[in-house]
């Protein structure tokens, strides 16, 4: 299972918390307190606003704006009093906000991302709402149109389901945006986003079902109770968000030096390092680009990362140091010399124009097209083992440092370490 399944899968687990707490003996129970329920109502306010200022902190205003519009939303379905609606006019809005809240996400998310005070935020704000304003306009003024767009498929079976026909369209098409919208950096976030939809619509499903005022009643401890399980996710989804932003590297997407760091100084007992180089990776940048380039450390780091797990760091440039501790230590040689190996049979396959890097006259590669050539690319590492002489990871990256030299200078290609 990838780390995306994985996680969606546990945002999906805690997702189906408010079911538990409507269909069981115990959650009602729980529910009927009313002192918990009258703390728990302003949780989601506080939580929600929280997430819309850690949004706009790491320059995401999507997920400002987007969590705003959850924000009005809770406030609506816990107080459509204060709107002065009759009972079927709350009914429809209900019925609209479900519809309308899919699209709107998916306006926040296609459009590119903005200063938050500026006109293409101000557009994109617009734009949201925009679904929500059509229906409530065909909803007044056009009620069959209204009618036939919201409810085009099968009727419902009895009171089974209130939810209009259209929504689960428009929930399909942000579940399409989530997919296929390729930024890697706003893609957890959403994936949480769309897992909340199975409490949000459970949420509007059990407000629609709400007509005799002793069920309005019993309807907010369930609307409470959904909007906190909501604001839980996404706040753990923005806080995963904060530590990738910290401790990842950007290019790479493997642990950074900063992450390297804090591990190092929590080494405790026997431990090895291995410090990897990338052979030739200046020459490849000259000859074929730094764009290429790129892609060569990503490539590197994916496999280094599919043989060592979270153990291995981005040290700088087209260096990596791999971490080796408890029973693993003993093969800390062969580990790394196997994953020397397999990636010396890879093909890297390149993938455009050289663009940028040296044009020298002696650069034979300067005027081809090098795009679908396959090159291989090979890496040399020195492992160092703490000892009484080499306690301190200082020591050891020293030493480590000083067989990946080793390793270069006997052509390279190759992994060398001292006595452990």
């Amino acid at each position: 299972m990838s780390e995306k399944a994985k996680w969606a899968a546990i945002y999906l687990l805690l997702g189906g918390v408010p079911l538990f707490f409507k269909f069981l003996p115990m959650g009602s129970e729980i529910l009927s307190q009313t002192g918990i329920i009258d703390f728990l109502r302003y949780a989601p306010y506080a939580g929600l606003f929280l997430i819309a200022i850690l949004g706009w902190k790491i320059n995401q205003t999507r997920i400002f704006w987007s969590t705003f519009l959850l924000l009005f939303f809770y406030h609506y379905l816990l107080h459509p009093e204060m709107f002065h609606l009759t009972e079927p006019m709350r009914i429809q809005t209900f019925q609209i906000v479900s519809a309308s809240y899919p699209l709107s996400l998916c306006v926040i998310y296609l459009l590119k991302e903005s200063r938050i005070w500026s006109d293409w935020s101000l557009t994109r704000v617009l734009l949201a709402s925009l679904p929500f304003v059509l229906l409530l306009c065909l909803f007044g003024w056009a009620n069959d149109l209204y009618q036939k767009l919201l409810f085009w498929g099968p009727p419902s079976l009895g009171q089974l389901s209130r939810i209009p026909n259209l929504c689960w369209v428009t929930t399909g098409l942000f579940l399409l945006v989530v997919t296929y919208l390729p930024e890697p950096k706003i893609k957890p976030y959403m994936i949480a986003l769309m897992t909340t939809f199975l409490p949000f619509l459970f949420c509007i499903q059990t407000s629609l079902l709400s007509n005799a005022p002793d069920s309005k009643a019993s309807v907010i401890p369930n609307i409470v109770i959904v909007f906190v399980t909501i604001t839980v996710i996404l706040l753990f989804a923005l806080l995963r968000m904060y530590v990738q932003k910290v401790y990842l590297d950007p290019l790479t997407a493997i642990f950074n030096r900063q992450a390297l760091d804090e591990r190092l100084h929590n080494l405790s007992g026997d431990f090895a390092l291995a410090m990897v180089d990338i052979d030739h990776f200046k020459k490849f940048n000259d000859t074929y680009g730094h764009g290429e380039g790129d892609n060569v450390l990503r490539m590197v780091a994916q496999h280094l990362q599919e043989h060592l797990g979270d153990n291995v760091y981005r040290y700088g440039g087209e260096e990596f140091c791999g971490i080796f501790e408890g029973s693993i230590i003993d093969s800390a040689v062969e580990k790394m010399d196997k994953i020397r190996s397999t990636l010396e049979k890879r093909k890297f396959v390149l993938r455009g124009k050289r663009a940028g890097g040296y044009s020298g006259i002696n650069n034979p590669f300067k005027k081809n097209d090098s795009r679908g050539k396959k090159v291989h690319i090979t890496i040399s590492a020195g492992v160092a083992f703490s000892s009484k002489k080499a306690r301190t990871y200082e020591e050891v990256i020293k030493r480590a440092d000083h067989f990946l030299y080793e390793a270069k200078e006997k052509g390279r290609n190759r992994v060398i370490s001292g006595e452990k």
